[in-house]
């Protein structure tokens, strides 16, 4: 290595070659010259009796007197007992851990991780509850700095966005969902070792779940309307159909609206509902009365080429909107009933006349408590809940006027 005393005039004048050269300035400070023309510069050290070096940048972004500068920086950090080079490389992770330890990065991994085993709409509603509430506040923020004030955000946040769209609600379930959904991605955070604690449980408790409407047996008058207006009723097929669906078959409004083409075996005469379609995440097999049969035959002339039975009015490629179900029976006059009040209907009205509770509860598809029965129960009573459901679907006939 060659020692000068440099400056910018000496700098400018050196020259690559066909190998690397290094001319020392002073003070283990020296430009190294490469065959590219690259001039950088590097200082020398020791550390803990170890010979090191670092860069200190290229010539002429770092000028003389900056590389002097750095040197002396580098000095003062080894005279404090630190490694200057380890010290850039913490720099440098912290940096990328900004990038990559950020709230929405450790959601989609959490997503991917643990929501395996979750039905499509449990995931679909969890990435919906990212994008409109969740990400918008807390996204890219690391996930260590997630406070409960953010938290406190999102769920204030999420409460104003459906009470300012109508026939949504006033929020508090949403707003509980966002908070639950959140302190799940938190603690799979803590489990992997990139944040400590969980910023949702200081407001666990700031919005109270509003009192649940349990689902009625619809009234003789109710009955008559729903099902003498549901016959002439002027909106779309698609949507009279399955409004009759929920009725016929005691099913719930999701598993209406997510049913598919692909599960129904009209030569058998069933719709097999795969697990992931239904809420207790069990198999469901629905023995078809002579009222589905048909009104299935008609329906596959809308959509059979179509995924869902019961496709989107205005989006073929998609399910049913709860909400067209619900603006339904609110065109036919039954503003205070819901399609859930229909299994409660069938319930009531079937334990009335006499059915045995144990196919009634198998055709609401309710869990089993002994879950290893449950596992190959889907298909018992099959034979005397074909004959329950064609009663059924005769007795929801006798209520048109």
């Amino acid at each position: 290595m060659v020692a000068i005393k440099l400056t910018d005039a000496k700098i400018k004048t050196l020259k690559p070659q066909e190998k690397v050269y290094r001319i020392l300035d002073s003070d283990r400070l020296y430009i190294e010259v490469r065959p590219t023309g690259a001039k950088v510069w590097r200082f020398k050290f020791t550390f803990n009796g170890k010979e090191s070096s670092m860069s200190l940048g290229e010539y002429p972004a770092i000028g003389l007197a900056d590389a002097r500068q750095l040197r002396e920086e580098m000095r003062a950090k080894l005279a404090r007992g630190i490694h200057p080079v380890e010290e850039r490389k913490q720099l440098k992770q912290a940096k990328e851990e900004v990038f990559t330890n950020t709230f929405k990065v450790i959601a989609e991994e959490y997503a991917k991780e643990r929501l395996k085993t979750k039905s499509p709409g449990y995931i679909g509603q969890f990435y919906a509850s990212l994008e409109k509430d969740i990400l918008p506040v807390i996204g890219s923020k690391d996930v260590r700095e997630v406070t409960s004030a953010d938290v406190l955000s999102v769920i204030k946040n999420t409460m104003k966005r459906v009470r300012s769209q109508s026939n949504r609600g006033t929020g508090e379930v949403t707003a509980i969902q966002n908070r639950k959904f959140i302190g799940a991605v938190m603690r799979y955070a803590i489990a992997t070792l990139r944040a400590e604690n969980d910023p949702t449980y200081a407001v666990r408790d700031v919005v109270a779940r509003p009192d649940v409407n349990h689902a009625r047996p619809l009234t003789r008058e109710e009955r008559i309307i729903v099902r003498t207006k549901l016959e002439s009723y002027g909106g779309a097929e698609t949507v009279k159909n399955a409004g009759l669906m929920l009725l016929y078959t005691m099913l719930r409004t999701i598993e209406v609206r997510r049913m598919e083409w692909a599960w129904v075996d009209f030569e058998q005469r069933v719709v097999n509902f795969p697990k992931t379609a239904m809420k207790k995440s069990r198999d469901h097999i629905l023995p078809m009365s002579d009222q589905v049969f048909e009104l299935l035959k008609t329906q596959y002339k809308n959509s059979g080429n179509k995924k869902y039975v019961f496709p989107a009015v205005y989006q073929s490629d998609g399910m049913l909107n709860q909400m067209t179900l619900n603006r339904m029976l609110k065109y036919i006059g039954l503003d205070a009933v819901s399609a859930h009040d229909f299994r409660a209907t069938a319930s009531t009205l079937l334990n009335e006349a006499g059915y045995e509770e144990k196919w009634i509860e198998a055709q609401l598809a309710h869990a089993d408590d002994n879950k290893t029965r449950a596992s190959y129960n889907h298909a018992k009573y099959l034979v005397d809940r074909r004959r329950m459901m064609q009663d059924w679907a005769d007795m929801v006939d006798g209520w048109k006027e």
